[in-house]
């Protein structure tokens, strides 16, 4: 069974571009006219999405506070979870097992993303410029 990724894309009606060979790439606003850039990576056993970044590095100062948040939210989210990539990035992502993938696993990544994303992005990017701001949507310590 072949996994089409282009193919997926042009079903969920979105534009996309080849990166590399086994690697996409998307962008979308939020309703705030945010971007994302969203990433899909076919691997051996997975397929990665990743909206990347989701919310740039915090400072020094700022670090534990935002991962204690990322991690309380990981336990809530569902599919989808926070990451910090090599160059302290916080990445949304979302890996599904390459065997039995099919589109509507496909659907099922894209709106969760998309969704975690406009609900999320606008208060998280707060917290991270500014550590007073606090949210109704966002566990606190």
């Amino acid at each position: 069974m072949t996994i089409n990724i282009p193919n997926y894309f042009k079903r969920y009606a979105w534009t996309y571009e080849q990166v590399d060979s086994q690697i996409w790439l998307s962008t979308f606003s939020s309703e705030f006219e945010d971007e994302f850039d969203l990433y899909v990576s076919l691997g051996d056993e997975w397929v990665h999405f990743a909206v990347s970044p989701f919310l740039p590095r915090p400072e020094a100062s700022q670090q534990a506070y935002i991962y204690a948040i990322l991690l309380r939210l990981n336990q809530q989210l569902r599919l989808v979870h926070f990451a910090v990539d090599e160059d302290g990035d916080i990445n949304l992502l979302v890996e599904l097992p390459v065997h039995g993938f099919v589109y509507a696993h496909f659907v099922a990544a894209m709106d969760a993303l998309v969704y975690s994303a406009q609900t999320l992005a606008r208060d998280l990017g707060r917290m991270v410029q500014d550590p007073k701001f606090r949210s109704p949507l966002i566990p606190m310590a």
